[in-house]
């Protein structure tokens, strides 16, 4: 039971610790949370209205953009955090008791935190200031975004797991995420695809996400490819990758960053 106590002592000192190192810059600090998906959506509405294109689905571009981009921003920001702060924060396992788990998931809960005010801002102004309807059912909205969080958690213990191990496959992981931008979803819906394209994307789990999350969103939207048992094997797939990993790591002390 005492140690119990101390572990979530240790994990909402961290969540503070945590909290105050990503959002650092004063009182405006915060507002850099909404800053990343509101630059995106605004670009990507921008060029919609520029090349012509309107939303697959009865809906404006500005709310089609943004059940895209911020199940996206959830998965790749949890993602980014993870793998930081793991090697920022390593010098607190000299405390006991400690572990890398704590530090992954105290950055993956502010993340998490940051993400659920984020949707309700955005979606609450799209929906006030461009007359977008109300989702259909939120419950599978919320159920889209927390699927969203799984796979960015993870995905970034695995991440951070091989970014303890070598530092040129940490500084590669982004670039390797940068495709999932362009075939997740984001501009565009499975409906429009063709069969081929469908099974070939229905790989990517980000995109079973977008795409549930748009049924949840949108009436009388069904998508060909939304299966949230893919999106959960995947997340168990990569968490069993992460352990074995991180237990290598360990047991043969192959850790870049000495502790």
């Amino acid at each position: 039971m005492i140690t119990t106590n101390n572990q979530q002592v240790d994990l909402t000192a961290l969540i503070i610790r945590e909290r105050l190192t990503r959002f650092a810059g004063g009182a405006f600090g915060p507002l850099w949370a909404y800053a990343t998906p509101v630059a995106w959506i605004t670009f990507v509405v921008i060029s919609f209205n520029l090349l012509g294109r309107a939303s697959p689905l009865a809906s404006g571009a500005e709310i089609f953009v943004a059940t895209g981009i911020l199940p996206y921003v959830l998965f790749r920001q949890t993602i980014t955090s993870m793998m930081r702060t793991l090697i920022a924060n390593r010098y607190l396992l000299y405390f006991q008791p400690m572990t890398t788990q704590n530090i992954l998931f105290a950055a993956a809960l502010v993340e998490l935190l940051n993400t659920i005010v984020t949707s309700v801002v955005i979606f609450g102004t799209i929906i006030l200031f461009f007359y977008a309807s109300m989702p259909s059912d939120v419950l599978t909205v919320y159920f889209a975004m927390g699927l969203a969080w799984a796979l960015g958690v993870s995905a970034g213990s695995l991440f951070a797991a091989v970014g303890r191990w070598s530092d040129s496959i940490s500084r590669a992981i982004p670039l390797m995420l940068r495709p999932l931008f362009w075939i997740s979803g984001i501009f565009f819906v499975a409906t429009e695809l063709p069969l081929g394209a469908q099974q070939l994307l229905a790989w990517n789990p980000l995109f079973h996400v977008i795409e549930i999350l748009r049924e949840g969103f949108f009436l009388g939207y069904v998508s060909p490819v939304a299966d949230p048992a893919y999106v959960c094997i995947a997340v168990i797939v990569m968490f069993g990758a992460s352990l074995l990993v991180d237990r290598f790591v360990s047991v043969t002390h192959r850790e870049r960053h000495l502790l």
